[in-house]
């Protein structure tokens, strides 16, 4: 079989999951608009994972809140779906396999990375899992060599102890950067970020060559900011809005996957991406931003 996913750490833990329970063939990595946009075929050998739903796929996995309320269109379809810290959750409750039980440490920070349930600490200093788990998230900014890495990583991290891990020399240098380069990116911050009410506008449209950064880090800088709108350039030219609620401070009542469901875009309750449309971005921005304040 082949899974279908996105690549970042909560597609990687899923991934190494379900290598566990399931023969898996062949691992690829796809745009969550291009699956959100049809443009992902998928057949009974495909498992969707961390995506929205593909028609065709053999199994579905997936948590986004923005995908509840598409279930009743798209039919009945195996595998599962429930509104969870982590996809990786999702498939763990789902085959309740043994197998996992020496995943247990990967599978807790995967849901706390991936609902942001992190404290200070784990923002400006990371360490262990959360660490390597920021050296896959596509904000971080990394690069292109991903996918190469991430599945590198779906079969080291079965081999040997996360201490281990951390030691090669493809872990070192992407978690040395993230160390090395976060008080430039700070500065980075503080030139393109701003607060409009109780939202957060970071603009990072047109800027090039950035410094790696945790995507958290600037909740840090706007302790009274309850939610940020990150932009930038996107897929085949779309202005990307990054809406994420505060982590610190948590007054955002907002349920930002659904908002951005009506954007074209999608996510969880506390965080989620759309995809604006050049033409029609400015006005959205302005209606997205008016719409946390209020």
């Amino acid at each position: 079989m082949r899974i279908i996913t996105r690549g970042d750490f909560d597609g990687l833990s899923s991934t190494v999951l379900l290598t566990e329970v399931e023969k898996i063939g062949e691992i690829k990595m796809v745009h969550p608009k291009d699956a959100q946009d049809g443009k992902v075929k998928a057949d009974a050998e495909d498992i969707v994972v961390n995506l929205p739903y593909i028609p065709g796929c053999g199994l579905w996995f997936d948590h986004h809140v923005s995908e509840e309320v598409k279930l009743d269109k798209q039919g009945a379809f195996k595998g599962r779906f429930e509104v969870a810290p982590s996809c990786a959750r999702v498939i763990a409750n789902h085959y309740q396999s043994p197998k996992f039980d020496r995943f247990t440490e990967l599978l807790e920070a995967t849901d706390k990375l991936d609902s942001a349930q992190l404290s200070t600490t784990d923002v400006t200093t990371p360490e262990g899992w959360i660490l390597l788990g920021l050296t896959l998230d596509p904000r971080t900014g990394l690069g292109p060599e991903f996918q190469k890495y991430f599945r590198w990583l779906a079969e080291y991290i079965k081999e040997v102890p996360l201490e281990k891990v951390l030691k090669h020399p493809e872990v070192m240098k992407r978690t040395e950067r993230v160390r090395e380069e976060q008080e430039d990116h700070e500065i980075l911050l503080a030139k393109h970020a701003r607060k409009e009410g109780n939202v957060i506008l970071t603009d990072f449209r047109g800027v090039k060559d950035k410094p790696v950064g945790n995507r958290f880090l600037v909740f840090s800088m706007f302790r009274d900011a309850n939610v940020e709108v990150r932009l930038f350039n996107g897929h085949e030219g779309a202005v990307v809005a990054a809406v994420g609620a505060s982590i610190f401070n948590r007054s955002c009542k907002v349920n930002i996957g659904q908002m951005l469901a009506e954007y074209g875009g999608g996510g969880h309750k506390g965080a989620g991406t759309a995809q604006l449309k050049p033409a029609n971005a400015e006005k959205q921005i302005a209606e997205i931003i008016a719409r946390l304040n209020a």
